[in-house]
C-alpha cells in the first residue's frame, strides 16, 4: 500500500511538474531556502534539537537506573514460575495432572509445532 501511494504521488508530481514548467519549482526552492536561512527558524531548530537531546539523555539515564531492578524482577518471576511448575510436576502422581502440566508448558512455549515446519496455525 505504501509503495502504491509513493508511486501515485510520484506520477502526480511528474504530470503537474511537466505542465507547470520549471518556474513554480524554482519559486518553491527559493522560498524554502529563505525560510531555512531565517535566524528565527534557525534559533527554534536549535532549541528543538537541544530539547530532544535532553529528553534522550534523561530517558537513557532512567533506563540505566531501572534496568537492574527490572532484570531482577524478571529473573525472580521466571525462577518462581519454574519452581512452581517443577513442584506441580513432581508433587502429582496422577498421569492426567502430568499431561496437563506438559500441555500447559507446550502452550507457554508457543505450541507444539517444530521450528521450520510450514504448517498453518490451527487456533
Amino acid at each position: 500500500m505504501k509503495k502504491f501511494v509513493f508511486l501515485a504521488g510520484l506520477a502526480i508530481g511528474v504530470v503537474v511538474g511537466s505542465r507547470l514548467g520549471r518556474g513554480p519549482y524554482e519559486s518553491l526552492e527559493r522560498t524554502a531556502k529563505q525560510v531555512a536561512g531565517d535566524p528565527e527558524v534557525q534559533r527554534r531548530a536549535g532549541q528543538a534539537k537541544e530539547a530532544a537531546g535532553k529528553v534522550a539523555h534523561d530517558a537513557a539515564e532512567t533506563v540505566k537506573a531501572k534496568a537492574p531492578e527490572v532484570a531482577s524482577a524478571a529473573s525472580g518471576a521466571v525462577s518462581g514460575a519454574a519452581s512452581a511448575a517443577k513442584e506441580k510436576v513432581s508433587g502429582s502422581s496422577d498421569d492426567a495432572a502430568d499431561a496437563t502440566v506438559a500441555e500447559d508448558s507446550t502452550a507457554a512455549a508457543g505450541g507444539d509445532a517444530e521450528v521450520g515446519e510450514d504448517r498453518p496455525l490451527s487456533s
